[in-house]
């Protein structure tokens, strides 16, 4: 029998730890506890971490599974059974696996006494406490959300309110409102600028670890590339700090003290995406649905050949859990299975395909004078986005000014020379005055990208309306018809129940998104009994989901089956773009 005493504190927030009400607490009756039973104690202290945000990884408690396995832990004390588990599933999972079959004994809470397995009563007990505690935690959720509306609706507009959670870095909790790190914002100022003047991630993380600035949360301590890019995309730098409630959908905006321009903010954002596209470029492999398909758990999806004994494979797939072994922070990813690239471009390309047939806004587009006045029409978007650059500048000019006017008016309050009243009515109408011209600048650049889109429509349409004959066999021509098309692919894991009677991923749905409103639209005369009047073109959705594919990848298969596979697939996608413009019932 081993002669120490393994004991796991935690507590849920970080003002548990500070106050000190419960670590404390556990420490000292863990200690009472190994006085009674004659064991060392060895501590395996979490602090504050949370047992229910998903992507957070208690590294404490994954140690203590490691040395269970390795039969360095025979006796395990936690205050209480419900320290240790996330959800019931969780804690059936580890007595079976754990505790069962490593024998190992558990206690609790300052009872000396070993918890008790042996009968089928306490085997209930155990699980009857497991179901509460999960119950319990959702209870308590569902409370904080409910505050968190509450302080949002009665109090955002006068005070940048702080939700709770770890503060981002640059800002911390004062009071139960954002404030600004002086030390942390200086370096969050120095990583977009620097990031602006080209400098890669890699050499911003390195010059953070040399400097010892400490990230929010990582296992080393260092910093790492994927959370100084969430960083250059956080939009709360700019003063906006947003908040989703899944539950109503529904989306609260309010401002924060601002670190960064909005200017530099937009910058960082061009550059981000032209290092994409440039990382895109040196890939050895170019996929047709490169770019445009992104898992359920929000994680773009990545693709990938291997050569294999028995052929070559292609695939796409998830890339959560490379990110999560760099110790990313990201959601849980419920898509186990990757994609069959050839059988996915097939079905997309198909159901793509079908949708621009069945559209009567496209059949129309081809039988006016687009194609004619293409020229006049990039003439006038043309002027459009001159127009609404200089918009921008002008805005940004105006936001730059306001906030140097609210500088401007708070020293002087902190020096004495205005009135306390006047200058908190300047402030508040100065504020607003800030607030309408994000909403302005936000709205400029959403125009801008709408008429990026109009010129990207008429090359598309420009293009594809030239030759009755213009194939879409090749790879390339057929990207260039799907982005032309589509904005973003969603992939959805679909569960169901196998003979075995077990849940089983049984394959995917895709949700795709289209750049125009073009799914189910209408045709609507008029006067149903005389068509002669006329009639006009109803928009219809721009998303559909196709339904449960079976496109995964296979392991392990024959060569000479996904050869047959491949060259099946092959003469199936060899058609020609005329097929397409008989869906719409063009006669050229």
């Amino acid at each position: 029998m081993s002669k120490f005493l393994d004991c796991y504190y935690r507590v849920s927030t970080k003002g548990q730890k500070d106050e000190g009400h419960s670590l404390e607490s556990q420490i000292q009756l863990s200690k009472r506890v190994a006085k009674q039973l004659g064991l060392e104690i060895r501590e395996h202290n979490e602090f504050a971490k949370s047992s229910t945000i998903k992507g957070v990884t208690r590294d404490k408690f994954e140690e203590i599974k490691t040395l269970i396995e390795q039969d360095k832990i025979k006796n395990l004390w936690v205050v209480e059974q419900e320290r240790l588990f996330r959800k019931p599933s969780d804690a059936f999972f580890f007595k079976e696996y754990y505790l069962d079959e490593f024998k190992v004994t558990l206690y609790s809470g300052e009872n000396p006494q070993p918890q008790q397995f042996g009968s089928e009563f306490d085997n209930e007990m155990f699980q009857f406490r497991a179901l509460i505690s999960g119950f319990e935690s959702k209870k308590i959720r569902r409370r904080s959300i409910r505050g968190k509306r509450h302080l949002l609706d009665n109090y955002s507009e006068d005070k940048p309110i702080y939700l709770g959670g770890t503060p981002t870095f640059g800002y911390e909790n004062k009071d139960k409102t954002w404030v600004i790190n002086p030390d942390e914002s200086k370096w969050v100022k120095w990583i977009f600028k620097s990031y602006a003047n080209r400098t890669s991630t890699l050499e911003i993380k390195k010059e953070l670890d040399l400097n010892g600035i400490s990230p929010r949360r990582t296992r080393s301590g260092l910093w790492n590339v994927g959370t100084i890019q969430k960083m250059l995309s956080n939009e709360s730098y700019t003063g906006i700090k947003r908040w989703f409630d899944k539950e109503i959908k529904k989306e609260w905006v309010y401002t924060i003290p601002q670190i960064i321009s909005v200017s530099l903010f937009q910058k960082v954002q061009k550059q981000l995406k032209e290092n994409l596209k440039n990382y895109d470029n040196y890939k050895k492999n170019h996929y047709l649905l490169d770019g445009l398909l992104y898992c359920d758990c929000s994680i773009r999806i990545s693709s990938e050949t291997k050569v294999r004994p028995y052929g070559k494979t292609q695939k796409y797939f998830c890339s959560s859990n490379v990110k999560k072994s760099r110790g990313e922070l990201i959601n849980d990813c419920f898509n186990k299975k990757s994609l069959n690239v050839s059988a996915t471009d097939k079905s997309i390309t198909d159901f793509v395909k079908e949708v621009a047939k069945n559209s009567v806004q496209l059949k129309e587009m081809f039988k006016t004078d687009i194609l004619n006045t293409k020229e006049e029409n990039e003439s006038e978007i043309t002027e459009d986005k001159k127009r609404l650059e200089k918009k921008v500048k002008t805005i940004q000019k105006k936001i730059e000014e306001t906030i140097q006017s609210i500088s401007k008016v708070e020293f002087e309050k902190l020096l004495g020379k205005k009135d306390e009243r006047i200058s908190k009515n300047i402030l508040k109408l100065l504020e607003q005055e800030k607030d309408y011209l994000e909403k302005e600048y936000k709205k400029t650049f959403i125009e801008i990208e709408e008429t990026d889109s109009r010129k990207e429509w008429l090359d598309w349409l420009g293009k594809y309306g030239d030759t009755l004959d213009y194939k879409t066999s090749s790879q390339q021509k057929k990207k260039e018809f799907i982005s032309g098309l589509v904005k973003k692919i969603v992939v959805k894991p679909e569960y169901g129940i196998n003979r075995d009677k077990k849940k089983v991923q049984l394959g995917h749905t895709f949700e795709i998104l289209f750049k125009m409103n073009i799914v189910n639209d209408k045709l609507i005369y008029k006067d149903g009994n005389n068509k002669t009047k006329g009639y006009e073109v109803s928009e219809g959705k721009n998303k559909k989901k196709t339904p449960l594919l079976d496109v995964s990848s296979a392991v392990g298969q024959p060569k000479k089956k996904l050869l047959n596979q491949d060259n099946s697939l092959k003469e199936r996608e060899d058609f020609t773009y005329s097929t397409v413009m008989e869906g719409f019932g063009m006669d050229f």
